[in-house]
């Protein structure tokens, strides 16, 4: 009986450093540019390499969608403060990514805990999340969050 899985062939092609990542909540990055494959419906992207002005650029995008939230004061205070503190590492001459990092999985644990009873953490944390991706295949890891 034949398999019935879905499968890849590729012919009269040289192929090298493949990688395929299949089911839902998948997550990976690989190679110089970057391609990431995200689960749920497995959305496929490829991000260009993020300079270190669009990493600041991208984080400076981050603090203005929180300072504009509809979240408690205190949860807004406490995401703004970790994504501020992100920013501040990625403007430095020698970045240290493992601190912009952190204060971005710091913000997104704030977000996500807030959304559990706020509706707009929900929305908040789904426009930052894409956002958040892009800077994360910069800083080399293919998951800052999960």
């Amino acid at each position: 009986m034949a398999d019935s899985k879905p499968g890849f062939s590729i012919s009269n092609s040289d192929v090298s450093g493949v990688t395929i990542s299949q089911g839902d909540h998948s997550q990976v990055v690989q190679g110089d540019d970057n391609q990431i494959i995200v689960g749920d419906n497995n959305r496929v992207g490829a991000t260009d390499s993020l300079s270190q002005t669009d990493v600041v650029s991208l984080l400076a995008e981050i603090e203005g969608l929180i300072a504009q939230a509809d979240l408690p004061a205190e949860v807004k205070d406490e995401a703004a403060t970790y994504a501020k503190a992100a920013k501040k590492s990625a403007e430095k001459d020698e970045p240290k990514k493992d601190a912009i990092k952190t204060n971005l999985q710091s913000m997104g644990e704030t977000i996500t805990e807030a959304s559990k009873t706020v509706d707009a953490a929900k929305g908040l944390w789904q426009t930052v999340l894409p956002i958040a991706a892009k800077v994360g295949t910069w800083l080399g890891i293919a998951a800052l969050f999960g």
